[in-house]
């Protein structure tokens, strides 16, 4: 009897791929094409095949009488839950053309965004591997060949290098233990941390912790802003309601610390506050954007005003990941020198007292 694998990877579409769909989409449509004959010559045409088997999957429901975004819904193939809500927008106010172009001008700014982050935090994760690796090497074979001339002292050793001997046994010995340990360690905090920000009581408290901490915690709030600016700002453009909208952004980003603020947001307004009084309780707001808000929705330029500052705040965002990386480099290397130091130190003191012995 064969089982049937029902644990399958579902294969995703990068950022950078449902952007070049969306903006082919957005080109298609702008020509004169209808939507579903825009679909089936972006689908024939396009590459990678991943995206082609996509769009075709989609240009056979739509030739059976499905909307685009009950064929977006039955694909076997994962996107992202934006791509969703700029579909629904552009079929219910009849501007699908504009919604692909909104569609891939945030797929743009979030691939930029994931790029910026990369791009600061390889280094620094480099040098933290390279670090371990250095300690790691020294323990197991610097330490032991060093240790080997101790036989012939006469000289007791001192108790930091004793320390170091014991630490070094210990790792040479207990290495594949201690990486068992460390890689248990690690995936059952993740499995904690899963659990317990869906909790709101603890999301509450940590949002709380983290957005306390002196350079890090402006820069997580400064980086979800423009996060979640930058799609309320690219659906409102595209014609979505504000209470639509906000409905959109909790469902994206119901996984984030900030998931009950943006459901505090949209039930605020749901009961008839405004929006510059209903984003005052929310946390990932800065109080520059949120006066700037307040004014923008009086003169009915919130979309514009939230794409505005999205676009300030990550060039903030980037300049804070400078800042940082640059005394994280540093850092890293003294922690790295000092260690060295100490090790090196105490290879080598029980020689010299050996030496003063002999004398």
């Amino acid at each position: 009897m064969k089982i049937k694998n029902t644990f399958r990877f579902k294969k995703k579409l990068s950022l950078q791929q449902q952007r070049f769909l969306c903006q082919q989409l957005s080109f298609a449509l702008a020509g004169g094409l209808p939507l579903p004959g825009a679909v089936q010559l972006v689908g024939s045409e396009i590459h990678p095949a991943i995206c082609a088997r996509f769009l075709l999957k989609i240009s056979e429901s739509l030739q059976q009488g499905q909307t685009m975004a009950e064929a977006l819904k039955q694909s076997d193939i994962g996107y992202s839950p934006v791509f969703l809500e700029f579909v629904l927008a552009g079929e219910q106010n009849g501007t699908m053309q504009k919604a692909m172009e909104q569609a891939a001008d945030y797929f743009e700014r979030q691939n930029r965004t994931r790029q910026m982050l990369f791009s600061a935090m390889f280094y620094p994760a480099v040098l933290l591997l390279l670090m371990l690796a250095a300690f790691g090497a020294m323990f197991c074979f610097v330490v032991p060949t060093v240790v080997q001339t101790y036989e012939t002292f006469q000289a007791e050793l001192p108790a930091m290098t004793q320390h170091l001997i014991q630490v070094s046994g210990w790792v040479r010995k207990n290495w594949m233990l201690a990486g068992s340990l460390l890689a248990a360690g690690c995936l059952i905090l993740f499995c904690i941390w899963r659990h317990i920000r869906s909790i709101p009581v603890w999301q509450k408290r940590i949002t709380t912790a983290v957005l306390h901490l002196p350079v890090a915690g402006k820069l997580y709030q400064q980086y979800w802003f423009v996060q979640i600016g930058q799609a309320m700002g690219l659906m409102l453009s595209s014609g979505m309601l504000l209470s639509s909208c906000l409905e959109a952004v909790r469902q994206i980003y119901r996984r984030s610390l900030f998931a009950q603020e943006l459901q505090m947001l949209e039930a605020a307004l749901q009961e008839g506050y405004s929006f510059d009084a209903a984003i005052r309780n929310c946390t990932f707001v800065p109080s520059m954007a949120r006066q700037m808000l307040a004014v923008s929705e009086q003169t009915g330029a919130l979309p514009e005003t939230l794409i505005q500052l999205s676009q300030y705040y990550q060039q903030q965002v980037q300049q804070r990941l400078q800042r940082m990386t640059s005394l994280l480099e540093p850092g890293f290397v003294l922690i790295l020198g000092i260690g060295i130091l100490l090790m090196a130190g105490s290879l080598f003191l029980p020689m010299v007292q050996s030496y003063q012995y002999l004398l």
